[in-house]
């Protein structure tokens, strides 16, 4: 009975795999340096793959500089037990002119859930590989599929920890906006909120559509010239976090309305609490 169920289970592991990771991806092969593992940029990679019964096979491309020189490698592998791929480069299938291929390689792959990338290294540990789902054909009359100078976005992407195209679709639909909430009298951000406030940098940043509209808000104590001067310098200190953790101040925009917009009644102090806060929204 064991056996038989461990056998299901590969079954269903096989099955599943295939289903995820059969077709078309493109990516980057970086160096490999320990203490920083995405330094040196190298070339394009795609690679086209069928996993059938955890039997892979398929074509791999490499794109060798800014001159279109690119070769083909036929390649073979088997989904492993753990869930890797081991991928092996079997011939030579198409080179540009002038072209001179990397010996045949072996990859080991895993593939990201949580950030939709699939995870390669060389056998000889030199090369990382890092690539995202995409509709392409592994073609011989292409020169490049994608513009070499895009490379060095891409990598810039992984540094700044976005997720692969096709996962940052799924995070900004589950996205929710939260207001932060401030002392009172105060424009200084709380430590508790930088987590919430740098997954939102990296919503901006995953798509170049959007930007973020900061706009401040104050309890009614004070003048009203008082707490619209109050609420400015909230949204102020959030567009000055946002700039030095990276996202480029063109991406933001502020308001400020002192207490002319409560989200409660000011006649507690836990309602005060609640309007003594920066409120956000994409636009």
């Amino acid at each position: 009975m064991k056996k038989a169920f461990l056998l299901l289970f590969l079954f269903m592991s096989y099955f599943s795999n295939g289903q995820k990771l059969s077709g078309t991806w493109q990516g980057g092969a970086f160096t490999t340096d320990p203490s920083n593992p995405i330094t040196s940029t190298l070339h394009w990679v795609y690679l086209d793959i069928t996993i059938v019964k955890g039997m892979i096979d398929g074509k791999m491309r490499h794109e060798n500089g800014s001159e279109g020189q690119y070769y083909i490698y036929d390649i073979i592998g088997k989904v492993l037990e753990n869930g890797h791929l081991e991928i092996n480069e079997s011939k030579l299938g198409f080179k540009s002119k002038n072209t001179i291929p990397a010996d045949k390689q072996q990859f080991d792959f895993e593939f990201d859930a949580k950030k939709g990338y699939l995870l390669g290294k060389s056998k000889d540990a030199k090369l990382t590989l890092t690539l995202y789902k995409a509709a392409f054909n592994i073609n011989e009359n292409t020169p490049n599929i994608l513009p070499l100078n895009q490379l060095a976005k891409f990598q810039q992407d992984l540094k700044d920890g976005l997720s692969s195209p096709e996962k940052r679709k799924e995070e900004l639909r589950a996205f929710k906006f939260e207001p932060i909430y401030f002392e009172y009298d105060k424009d200084i951000i709380q430590t508790q909120y930088e987590a919430y406030l740098i997954e939102m940098i990296r919503m901006v940043k995953s798509h170049s559509d959007l930007r973020i509209l900061i706009t401040g808000h104050t309890d009614s104590d004070g003048s009203d010239a008082y707490n619209i001067a109050l609420s400015k310098r909230r949204a102020s200190a959030l567009l000055h976090f946002f700039e030095t953790h990276g996202l480029d101040p063109s991406r933001v925009k502020i308001d400020f309305k002192g207490e002319t917009e409560p989200a409660v009644e000011n006649n507690t102090e836990a309602g005060k609490q609640r309007n003594r806060r920066v409120d956000f929204r994409f636009i």
